[in-house]
């Protein structure tokens, strides 16, 4: 499997940010705040972890740029594959937060119904550029956990994608380049922080390196994991990983991954490709399975009054039930989503 290291590492980023979560759970039951425990050792871990699913996605698709250089990369069969691997998923998940906010309304419609369907119509396109309030509850993005504002930065990479093409020799046509021009505007305009374009230029950085024999010969030596986890260390040693110095050392340890560091083995078992395959399940799943948990299972008094053992083993389970659950999402939702939009492409070339 090309580039194996990088599926192994990424269901365990998204189970890193379910912990995040669940740690952000612990204090809103304990305290009424959404934020991590102090010390803050769970944010950066959280961090960390969005951080390295960007430069994921700019370093598989840029080496696919790289790879096209001889020939005319095909957009709309990148566009509707890429539609077709978010949407249907992300789409069932909206389901439930919908049903949910119902529940929670009493079955009643508290808002306007132009505020509603304008609400509706910015959770459909991704929360881009918000995540409204749902029928007026304005903490209805914590039914997810608040973790659709990175799928707006995964869109404005993807359409700025053919801007970024011509770095590599590709001459997309004018209208997918002014859409390009205007994903950047718009995204400059609703607030996406600029910052989080070096991350992206991380990747992109990884994908050239991997092409260099002596870096990938390095990267499958023992050293380079240590290496790995020297970097990780010294990153989440900052509250804020969007610092020069811990985005630098992210960066180095991504690229020694994507080279070709197994981390003395764990991320080439079988278990840890599983993982990576069910990653998106985790990361849009977690959240409403916290949620209810807490809220409607247990109830956030009992939460709040649980020893922090307790909690944990109460967090496992509740672990074990997102990775079933993602599970079944990737074998019935995801799996004929990319199908279905391996078909379409087919027909549009």
């Amino acid at each position: 499997m090309r580039f194996a290291t990088i599926n192994g590492l990424r269901g365990y980023l998204a189970l890193f940010v379910m912990l995040h979560h669940a740690c952000m759970w612990f204090v809103l039951v304990q305290t009424g705040k959404w934020d991590v425990p102090r010390p803050n050792l769970y944010g950066p871990l959280g961090q960390a972890s969005v951080l390295m699913f960007f430069m994921i996605t700019s370093f598989l698709f840029y080496d696919k740029l790289l790879n096209a250089r001889e020939r005319r990369f095909d957009w709309k069969a990148f566009f509707i594959g890429r539609f077709f691997r978010i949407a249907p998923l992300y789409y069932v998940v909206l389901i439930f937060v919908f049903l949910t906010v119902v529940y929670l309304s009493d079955w009643r419609v508290v808002d306007s119904l132009q505020a509603i369907f304008v609400a509706v119509a910015k959770w459909l396109l991704f929360t881009i550029p918000n995540a409204a309030p749902l029928n007026g509850h304005t903490d209805s993005w914590i039914i997810m956990a608040g973790v659709t504002w990175s799928l707006r930065y995964e869109w404005c990479f993807y359409l700025a994608l053919p801007l970024i093409s011509l770095a590599v020799g590709q001459r997309p046509g004018w209208l997918l380049l002014l859409l390009s021009v205007a994903a950047l505007i718009i995204g400059w305009r609703i607030g996406l922080n600029i910052r989080f374009a070096a991350v992206f230029v991380g990747g992109i950085l990884a994908a050239y390196l991997v092409r260099d024999p002596r870096f990938t010969r390095f990267c499958e030596k023992k050293i380079a994991s240590v290496l790995v986890l020297l970097c990780f260390a010294a990153a989440l040693q900052f509250d804020n990983l969007l610092q020069i110095a811990p985005c630098i050392a992210l960066i180095a340890a991504f690229c020694v991954i994507a080279g070709g560091a197994d981390m003395f083995g764990l991320f080439s078992l079988p278990t840890s490709h599983r993982l990576g395959e069910l990653a998106y399940g985790i990361y849009l799943i977690h959240g409403i399975v916290l949620f209810v948990a807490i809220n409607f299972v247990v109830g956030k008094d009992v939460a709040a009054d649980m020893s922090v053992s307790i909690y944990w083993m109460f967090i496992a389970i509740l672990a074990l039930v997102t990775l079933a659950l993602s599970g079944m999402a990737y074998h019935y939702i995801e799996k004929p989503g990319i199908a279905l939009g391996k078909r379409l492409r087919k027909r549009s070339t």
